[in-house]
This record gives C-alpha cells, sequence and structure tokens, in this order.
C-alpha cells in the first residue's frame, strides 16, 4: 500500500491516510482506499472504524486538483462515481464510524470527515471547507444531507453557500465536532470513542444507525446524480473557475 495504511486495534480498523503533504486524493489512492474500507466492512471481527491522516496539520486538502481537473468526462464520470461509492459504502457501514480531524479538511476531504457518525477536531488554526461552489461543482444530494446531518439546516446553508472555511472551534459550537483535543490526542480521543460505540450490541447499533439513515433520506446512491454533477463540472463557468485555481497554484 502507498497512500493508505491500515492497521487493526483491538476491534477497530484504523484507516489512516498518507499522500505527501495534503493526503490529495488522486486516483491511485482511491483505488488504495476503496479496497480497505471494503476490507473493514467485510471483516467480522472489525466492529468500528477510524479514519485518520498521518500527515502534520492537513486532514485532506481534497481531490488532487493537478491530475483529477485534468480528467475528461468519461474518466471524471468512472473517478467521481468511485469516490460516491466509497463515501456512501463509509456513511452506510452498520458500525461506528468516527474521523480524526487532525488538521485541514477542504472539499472532497471535508467529505470524507463529513460521511463519519462523529468527528473528534483538532485545535489549532484549521480550516474545515465544503468549499466545491466556489470553483463550479454542485455538490449531490446525498452530500447535502449529510452537512444537514451534521449541523442542521441552517449551518449547511452556510457552509455549501458561502464555501468559506471554519475553524475547528467554530465546528464544535455548530455539532461538526463532537470533540476539540491537541493535535496529538486527535487520533487517541478517535480511537476512544470509536471504542465506545463498538461496545454496543452489534445488532442494536446497526439497526439504530440504519434508522437514521431511512429517516433523514439516505436511500438512494448519488450515482444517479452523476451526470447532473457532471454538466455543472464542465460547464464553461467552471472551468473558468477551475482554471484560476490551478493558475494560483502555479504562482
Amino acid at each position: 500500500m502507498g497512500f493508505i495504511s491500515y492497521e487493526k486495534k483491538d476491534s477497530l480498523a484504523i484507516i489512516t491516510l498518507s499522500r505527501s503533504k495534503s493526503n490529495a486524493i488522486n486516483d491511485v489512492m482511491l483505488v488504495e482506499l476503496t479496497r480497505i474500507v471494503n476490507e473493514a466492512a467485510d471483516d467480522e471481527n472489525v466492529r468500528g472504524v477510524v479514519v485518520a491522516s498521518d500527515q502534520p496539520k492537513f486532514f485532506s486538502g481534497g481531490f488532487d486538483v493537478k491530475e483529477v481537473f485534468g480528467y475528461d468526462r468519461e474518466r471524471m464520470r468512472d473517478f467521481f462515481g468511485r469516490f460516491i461509492d466509497v463515501y456512501e459504502k463509509l456513511h452506510r457501514l452498520p458500525k461506528p464510524v468516527v474521523a480524526a480531524v487532525s488538521g485541514h479538511a477542504f472539499a472532497g476531504g471535508a467529505i470524507m470527515a463529513l460521511v463519519a457518525d462523529l468527528r473528534v477536531f483538532a485545535e489549532g488554526e484549521f480550516g474545515y471547507a465544503l468549499n466545491e461552489i466556489n470553483f463550479g461543482a454542485v455538490l449531490p444530494p446525498g452530500m447535502v444531507r449529510m452537512a444537514i446531518d451534521a449541523v442542521g439546516l441552517r449551518h449547511a446553508r452556510d457552509l455549501l453557500f458561502y464555501g468559506s472555511a471554519i475553524s475547528p472551534s467554530d465546528a464544535f459550537k455548530i455539532g461538526l465536532a463532537k470533540e476539540l483535543a491537541a493535535a496529538e490526542s486527535v487520533l487517541e480521543r478517535a480511537i476512544d470513542h470509536a471504542g465506545a460505540l463498538a461496545e454496543k450490541p452489534r445488532g442494536a447499533f446497526a439497526a439504530v444507525k440504519k434508522s437514521f439513515l431511512e429517516a433523514t433520506g439516505h436511500t438512494a446512491s448519488d450515482r444517479q446524480w452523476l451526470e447532473p454533477f457532471l454538466d455543472h463540472w464542465f460547464s464553461s463557468e467552471a472551468e473558468e473557475l477551475k482554471r484560476k485555481l490551478l493558475d494560483s497554484l502555479r504562482k
């Protein structure tokens, strides 16, 4: 494995993002992540999952824009379809999922934190942003529902309309973060929360989680929204915004 590490600690699976400075998600990383998430899901001895990062100051900066922004429509359909599959797999997993958000989390990286049942954020000068709107992308309804589930309609609207980064302290105030912890303690606290939930009766936890998903409308896959997503992604407006972002990164 190159970009994802996987270990088991007692009954927990620890999935750690480990790619360069910002854990930017590219095709190879997504292939690894999909395989490992499926492994954790299928392992009967795994009763909970923690998603973490080993990169200082970053959980994940989102998609690797230098690679992904160059995809044509067919390749983007494949890539984003598989991204939908992996975030839905984690979100619907009949086991507790906790995110150890140890630094910045933007766009697709913010989504990877959002899929969790709860999140522990690192204290510090970090940002969390669902900033897709800033480069012309429109999130599928399932992602929007996850934001509403996490922070309520009013705060979700602010996160998605403005696309601005919020601090860990603000994430805690609106309920996005279950807890704030020192950077060196984020993973430990996430493991503690996942372990506490994993001790619940397995069948009961799975049934309660399923009830929440059904009550909040998580019944159909976002794959049905792939084509509308791609229409926005490849619109002239979005192409210009993505070009400007790439230009800014080259400076």
